[in-house]
């Protein structure tokens, strides 16, 4: 129990007892007494409330952080008030770790107008998903300890939580390269990238969607966009997130699988220089465009987190209709959540790809093997033939694959360098 609560009912029984005995006996000086009391327990509670009210903080710190990482989050108090406060407790929530009450106090006196940066480090030991930190409680108490008034102050703020994010063995051997040796200029010059380079006279071949409309209209003839040399390796993920395909709850689920296998893959080819882009269909469309360094990695991890299997598009459709923004000579990840996938249109898929000189990464995880959730468990016997169909299928077109199931610990298979190797 607060002392102050004590103190405060002490007090008031003693005011009320003098108040009683003094009108009782007609005694002014146990009056007195009692109305000193009153007062002086009136004052403290004024005191506390404007000190209070003069009080305010504000919080800073990274929007995100991946599982299990130490976190620091400065907080600032502020006095805007005309007397120095001193004793302020400060309590915090951070929703990323299983202790989420955060409190301390200021026990230095805070003059008026200035202000007192604290800190707190804390681990993020939940699972990955969109959690907040905030809201900021401030507390301060009167020179007596009677009262202790607080206010909660609205700083609320997002905070994304990724999963931990492993290196994937086997990247660097798959064709998502540079579109031209190191020893040629670095000049820009025509070829296919995400960079406008300028306009040319229409070719046989050329894709109709190039074409630049207010140019053929100047020349009053076809002129078609062209796109400077593509510099970097570019590598491009396709999720599945049809609502059919979902099974299992927690840390053994489809879901769980998709994006811990997708948020590794993505981690990997951007810290390798990779141009990173991202496609998935569930209610609604989640596209990532193609960029380039830790903070598009920031964004793409971003989106991954808030994905939700609820679609109704199949994957090889998604990949079909977004085949237009796959550069030649590139790295293209299918992350299936069955592994009963159309083998027909997939072949139909490698082979666009291969033409492409686009290497096919195929990650299948088998949702037969978790809790049923849409429908019911195939027989094993039909699971493993499937397995062996798709990976038949893979080494006909030179595609990596890796089958996941309910059996495996992913965090330890996705720490194996080789598990695109092996699989």
């Amino acid at each position: 129990m607060d002392p102050g609560i004590l103190h405060r009912a002490f007090l008031f029984g003693a005011a009320g007892l003098c108040l009683f005995l003094g009108l009782v006996l007609g005694a002014p000086a146990l009056l007195a007494f009692a109305l000193a009391v009153l007062l002086l327990t009136a004052l403290a509670r004024g005191t506390a409330r404007r000190r209070l009210s003069r009080l305010h903080a504000y919080r800073r710190l990274a929007p995100g952080a991946f599982e299990d990482e130490e976190v620091r989050v400065e907080i600032a108090l502020e006095n805007r008030g005309r007397g120095p406060v001193s004793l302020v407790e400060l309590t915090d929530s951070f929703g990323a770790a299983l202790a989420e009450r955060k409190a301390f106090l200021d026990a230095l006196p805070l003059r008026p107008g200035r202000r007192h940066r604290m800190a707190y480090r804390t681990a993020c030991t939940r699972l990955w998903g969109v959690y907040t930190v905030g809201p900021l409680t401030v507390s301060v108490s009167d020179p007596l300890g009677l009262f202790s008034p607080r206010r909660v102050l609205p700083d609320i703020q997002p905070f994304d939580l990724f999963p931990r994010v492993h290196p994937v063995g086997g990247l660097e051997r798959l064709g998502a390269r540079a579109s031209f040796v190191p020893s040629d200029p670095t000049a820009a010059r025509a070829g296919q990238s995400a960079a406008y380079f300028g306009v040319r006279d229409f070719r046989a071949g050329d894709d109709v969607r190039r074409i630049h409309w207010p140019a053929t209209a100047r020349h009053h003839h076809p002129m078609v966009k062209e796109f400077e040399l593509d510099l970097t390796p570019y590598f491009t993920l396709f999720l599945d997130l049809e609502r059919s395909q979902r099974a299992g709850t927690g840390r053994k689920s489809t879901l769980e699988y998709v994006v811990r296998t997708g948020a590794s893959l993505l981690a990997s080819a951007a810290r390798r220089g990779d141009t990173v882009q991202l496609f998935a269909e569930g209610r609604a469309p989640t596209v990532v465009p193609p960029g380039r360094g830790e903070l598009h990695l920031a964004c793409a991890l971003d989106r991954l987190i808030r994905v939700r299997q609820d679609g109704v598009l199949p994957l090889v459709d998604l990949v079909r209709r977004e085949e237009a923004a796959l550069p030649r000579a590139s790295t293209v990840a299918l992350l299936t959540a069955t592994l009963f996938i159309d083998t027909g249109r997939l072949a139909e898929v490698f082979a666009f790809l291969r033409a492409r000189r686009i290497r096919p990464v195929l990650v299948a995880v088998d949702m037969d093997s978790f809790l049923p959730v849409t429908r019911s468990a195939r027989p094993r016997d039909a699971v493993e033939a499937q397995a062996e169909e798709l990976r038949g299928l893979a080494r006909a077109h030179d595609a990596l694959i890796a089958v996941f199931g309910d059996e495996h610990d992913l965090p330890a298979e996705l720490a194996r360098p080789d598990w695109l190797e092996a699989a």
